[in-house]
């Protein structure tokens, strides 16, 4: 019974596992395993109850208790603190499958694939748990194929041996496969995907996930055939009948209905599930999915980008959705409550008017519900500068600089040297300052300087931190230094440092100073920085050039454009996504750019997206006109892993530099670059 409770967690069938531990309330006296597995399934279902009943139940200083400590903690605690917890539990359980599993969680969060590599050929692991160990090396893999830089990309070779051994070593699993299926379908390898498929459904002919992924691999391989998408779909149909009491099974009809294009059907099963099952889970996603919470904080984040509050009525319509999620009594999903605080965070950013009983409610759902170091910061911030509950910032803080030197999920595999220490030290500022602000506000002065001062030192020119880099030279009645570390804000980062530009007003007019002369101090500052920028883009212009990776891309408004006829004219290609919060705010400044380009005919412009339709209503919107393709796969080729970001190509059809994000930069850098090329140098 362990075992079966076991591999629905794995498969994360929770409702399911519930089901179970509700059915079979022990395994047996003093059985911890059962205990901590129980534990698990009511971790994942966000019931603090029965999570706090079965802790009370473990042997205080079991391999068990401790890898449920671990589990509670993922999130919380370093990764590195996390694998120490859950390799010392793997000693005391002499390495238990289920130790192996918690640490293959631990290990995919690290990016360690050497280390899932080693669990992976470990002796006496049942089929489900080495399967998932399986599961993420794959993911990890495909992970690497789509952003990696391409020396260390996998081929598909390599992959197809990856997932062969999954198969060969795990025969019954289905976690593995489902994974690679899915990924290949993404890749447009359908014919792949259902080789894959079939072959797993020949051996598990029970698995719902598996037929859903056949019936989507067969339209693709057939590329769309009508009378083969029809039979798919009432395939699918039919097994909603046989999974009529099961709302986990049911939601992956729904999805897979919904990427075969049938709505109505997907639409049917939806509505009955929420009639009969109005609490599973699965509603709770979808409602989740309705609130759009990344999506409703763009206009948010535009706003503060430039300085300036959204208007009240967009930004309560836009937050109203998230608002509503968030002040459920329970949410089941803790990465669903997290993602919700978080956006909440960033929402609270833009509303000063805001309740501080609600930034303090937030704030405690972020540090239950843990969804990054960033909104740890972000949230202490907003505490304490709110006059709220400066304890709960305090631990927020903590917690923030406790694991602001890790590096993302994930960015170790795409970012080179010099973006991970870039990253690491951008982290460790926000979180300094963070602390540093909590310190200032419960009057330790002393401990503030410190944090503040570190701050400072890692990340000059941040608005924030600047702020509160003055308030302390000022306190020390160094008007002078207060001043130029506001100016040196105001120099680099522009817009966003509005609130700089007004405190630095008020010092001046407070020593009867000139405001004229304070302007030339800025404007001397932003000069040199430029001058600095311009250098050092040169300067890395100046290594050998590639040549462009070949393409054939479709046209918006039919035709096609071949990386041939970019030859004879500088070219920019701008990789851009409508969602993309970066692309939106650079669309005013790339009309900028093509119009002091305007009537040239040896600069030219092209735009490469997913998204042709999206991205011609917000480039129309800003005024700039470009051809714009269809993205076929080309951008990950060429180890394009972000957007914004501009491919400059010189009239011999070489990839001379690329840039990612910087629309700040754009007026200065991208006309530097573009005459050093028209020049020929």
């Amino acid at each position: 019974m362990a075992d079966a409770l076991r591999d629905l967690l794995l498969e994360g069938r929770v409702e399911a596992a519930n089901a179970l531990v509700r059915a079979q309330a022990t395994e047996g006296p003093g059985d911890d395993r059962w205990r901590w597995l129980a534990g698990m399934a009511a971790l994942a279902d966000n019931d603090v109850q029965a999570l706090a009943r079965h802790r009370a139940a473990l042997s205080a200083e079991s391999g068990w208790a401790l890898l449920l400590r671990a589990q509670e903690q993922m999130g919380e605690l370093p990764r590195r603190e996390l694998a120490a917890l859950v390799t010392e539990a793997r000693a005391r359980l002499g390495d238990h499958p289920d130790a192996v599993w918690l640490h293959a969680q631990v290990l995919d969060l690290q990016s360690d694939e050497e280390g899932l590599t080693a669990l992976a050929v470990l002796p006496g692991l049942p089929d489900s748990v080495r399967d998932f160990v399986h599961a993420k090396r794959v993911g990890l893999a495909f992970f690497r194929l789509s952003v990696a830089p391409l020396p260390t990309r996998p081929s598909h070779e390599q992959l197809q041996a990856l997932v062969a051994q999954a198969e060969q070593t795990a025969p019954s699993g289905t976690l593995a496969v489902a994974r690679a299926a899915e990924s290949w379908l993404e890749l447009q390898r359908a014919d792949t995907a259902l080789g894959l498929v079939e072959r797993a459904l020949a051996r598990r002919p029970d698995v719902l996930a598996l037929a859903v992924l056949r019936a989507r691999a067969r339209v693709a391989a057939a590329r769309g055939d009508a009378s083969l998408r029809a039979a798919a779909i009432t395939e699918l149909v039919a097994l909603a009948d046989r999974h009529r009491a099961e709302p986990e099974a049911l939601a992956q009809l729904v999805d897979g209905l919904q990427q075969l294009g049938a709505t109505e059907a997907a639409q049917a099963i939806h509505d009955d599930v929420r009639q009969r099952f109005p609490d599973a889970r699965a509603v709770e996603r979808w409602d989740w999915q309705l609130a759009a919470v990344f999506g409703a904080v763009g206009t948010c984040r535009m706003a503060l980008a430039e300085g300036e509050l959204p208007p009240a009525d967009a930004q309560a319509q836009a937050r109203a959705p998230v608002d509503a999620f968030f002040d459920r009594p329970r949410v089941r999903d803790l990465s669903l409550l997290g993602s919700t605080a978080a956006a909440s965070i960033e929402f609270l950013q833009c509303d000063p008017r805001a309740p501080l009983q609600r930034v303090e409610a937030v704030a405690r759902a972020v540090l239950a519900a843990p969804f990054g170091m960033q909104y740890d910061a972000q949230a202490a911030v907003l505490l304490a500068s709110r006059g709220g509950d400066l304890e709960l910032a305090r631990e927020l803080a903590e917690r923030a600089l406790a694991l602001a030197g890790e590096t993302p999920p994930g960015f170790a595999l795409l970012a080179t040297p010099d973006e991970l220490e870039e990253e690491r030290r951008a982290m460790q500022a926000l979180a300094h300052h963070a602390r540093g602000l909590v310190q200032l506000r419960a009057g330790r002065l002393e401990d503030a300087r410190a944090d503040v001062s570190r701050a400072h030192e890692l990340w000059p020119t941040q608005p924030d931190i600047a702020l509160l880099a003055a308030e302390l030279a000022e306190r020390d009645g160094e008007a002078h230094r207060a001043e130029q570390i506001l100016a040196r804000s105001i120099a680099q980062e522009g817009a966003p440092a509005r609130a700089c530009r007004e405190r630095l007003q008020q010092l001046v007019r407070a020593r009867g100073g000139k405001a004229e002369a304070l302007d030339r101090t800025i404007a001397r500052l932003e000069r040199e920085w430029k001058e600095e920028r311009i250098a050092a883009v040169l300067a890395a212009r100046a290594a050998a050039p590639r040549p462009l990776a070949p393409f054939q891309l479709d046209l918006l408004g039919g035709g096609r454009i071949s990386s041939e006829a970019l030859r004879g004219r500088v070219t920019v290609v701008i990789a851009t996504e409508p969602w993309c919060t970066g692309c939106r705010l650079e669309a005013p400044e790339l009309a900028k750019l093509q119009q002091r380009y305007r009537g040239r005919k040896d600069v030219q412009f092209l735009v490469v997206t997913s998204d042709p339709d999206g991205i011609a209503a917000l480039h129309g919107t800003a005024g700039f006109r470009a051809p714009i393709a269809r993205d076929d796969g080309w951008r990950t080729a060429v180890g394009i892993n972000s957007y914004p970001t501009h491919l400059f190509i010189d009239a011999a059809g070489r990839e001379v530099y690329r840039e990612s994000g910087g629309y700040r930069e754009m007026h200065f850098i991208h006309p530097a670059l573009i005459e050093t090329l028209r020049r020929g140098r």
